[in-house]
């Protein structure tokens, strides 16, 4: 299986790092490049004054030799061959998705989009340094050990984020297990805005206070760089460029430009953090749990626009925005993904009623929820913490759907409050989930 890590590349010297700029603008145009031809000639196609184009790679590859050797692209022949081609590969596959539904066509792709490219094979790697055709050996950092680098590296991707470089390398290693072991370990876990919580009642929140502070100096930022100019692009002669429709080119100024780069380091501390968490979070379930269930939560459709249309006009959409902004900045996608590559196994389980359902007596009733934290059956008067006995709910849905626990038994709700196990089957240790009954 393939694994990623990433690390902080450190070019050295400038000209190292205008080198990697001069590469990833190469990816850049040969990606506007190809999407330009194959509108005109699809255009040609359709009017019937052409063949179908072909997006394939091999051909795209052909094409990539004939402009390198073409008059006006000497500057290409100075970069090395296979990263400036594998942008071709990119937009290959990204045509061929579009072609099948799974996504919408490739867009252009501008300056501001940030600088990346990638080295598609013969990725060398020595003594924690990396090396790049036609620049040479640079140096890697990361923050703590390397839980992959006894795999194979396949595969590197060198961008830069907020003026820094950074490299994420694609290793092979052996795959892990899949097979529970007899006496499977299992957690359930309920993802709430803020904080995730499992069955044996443990809590793993955001770091609030750092988030806080990074979110107002974020919003400082922001507010300096729209309050600084853009000014007019000028040619030669000291005339402002137009464009066709009569309109000025404006850039940033040098003041605003320096803004930029302080918004854009601001966002990605924010976005550290996120990543961070979710590691740390999945890395602490992984350890001590072999079968994790999760909620399979649609985020996108969860986190849609509360404004609606002009005809019909929602409602509370300012609330609604906020709750966005709390599910997004839980990354619970993120942490979904990173459970499922470092745990043995996750299974994910239906949603619906887990956070309105007791867990002893399986009566579902909106009513029980008493707030954000407080649930209080109405029928059995139990009361525990509310994500807690979402969690709980969420083990037995997830143990029942697995197998590895039997049916789960109707005790008047949608999810059941005991689980069944059948005879033969091994025991199962949910740390404080579901009564197990022989």
């Amino acid at each position: 299986m393939i694994r990623n890590s990433t690390y902080r590349l450190h070019p050295g010297t400038l000209r190292r790092a205008l080198f990697l700029a001069r590469i990833a603008g190469a990816n850049r145009y040969l990606w506007n490049r190809a999407i330009g031809e194959n509108e005109d000639a699809m255009r040609a196609w359709r009017d019937g004054r052409g063949p179908k184009p072909s997006f394939s790679f091999f051909d795209l590859g052909r094409g990539f030799t004939a402009l390198r050797r073409s008059d006006g692209h000497a500057w290409l022949r100075e970069l090395p061959y296979a990263e400036v081609r594998y942008a071709l590969k990119r937009f290959s596959d990204a045509m061929k998705a579009a072609a099948q539904g799974q996504r919408g066509f490739p867009k252009r792709k501008r300056r501001s989009d940030g600088d990346s490219f990638t080295i598609p094979s013969d990725v060398r790697l020595r003594h924690g340094r990396l090396r790049v055709a036609r620049v040479g050996w640079m140096a890697l950092s990361r923050r703590g050990p390397d839980p992959w680098a006894y795999g194979k590296a396949k595969q590197a991707a060198v961008f830069r984020r907020a003026g820094r470089w950074y490299a994420t390398v694609s290793w092979e290693v052996p795959d892990a297990p899949a097979e529970l072991p007899d006496e499977p370990r299992a957690v359930g876990v309920d993802m709430n805005c803020g904080q995730v919580a499992t069955s044996d009642g443990e809590f793993f929140a955001l770091p609030r206070r750092d988030l806080e502070r990074l979110e107002a100096r974020k919003r400082r930022c922001q507010r300096k760089m729209m309050r600084r100019k853009r000014v007019p692009v000028r040619d030669e002669g000291g005339n402002a460029v137009r464009r066709g429709d009569g309109s000025v080119v404006l850039r940033d100024s040098n003041r605003r430009a320096r803004a930029r780069r302080q918004y854009a380091r601001a966002c990605k501390k924010i976005a550290d953090v996120h990543r961070n968490w979710a590691h740390q979070t999945s890395r602490a379930l992984a350890d001590r749990y072999d079968l994790i269930v999760v909620e399979d939560l649609k985020v996108a459709a969860m986190t849609k626009s509360g404004k609606g249309t002009a005809e019909n006009p929602g409602r509370g959409a300012r609330r609604k925005a906020g709750l966005n902004r709390s599910i997004l900045a839980t990354c619970w996608g993120q942490l979904r993904r990173h459970l499922e590559a470092k745990a043995v196994r996750v299974a994910a389980v239906d949603p619906a009623h887990t956070s309105r359902t007791c867990h002893r007596c399986g009566v579902a009733s909106s009513a029980s929820r008493r707030s954000q934290a407080e649930f209080r059956c109405v029928s059995c008067g139990h009361a525990a913490n509310a994500d807690v006995n979402a969690a709980l709910n969420i083990l037995a849905s997830g143990l029942g759907a697995a197998g590895r626990g039997g049916a789960l038994a109707a005790a008047g709700g949608p999810l059941g409050g005991r689980l069944a196990r059948h005879s033969g089957d091994p025991p199962i240790s949910g740390g404080g989930g579901p009564e197990l009954t022989s």
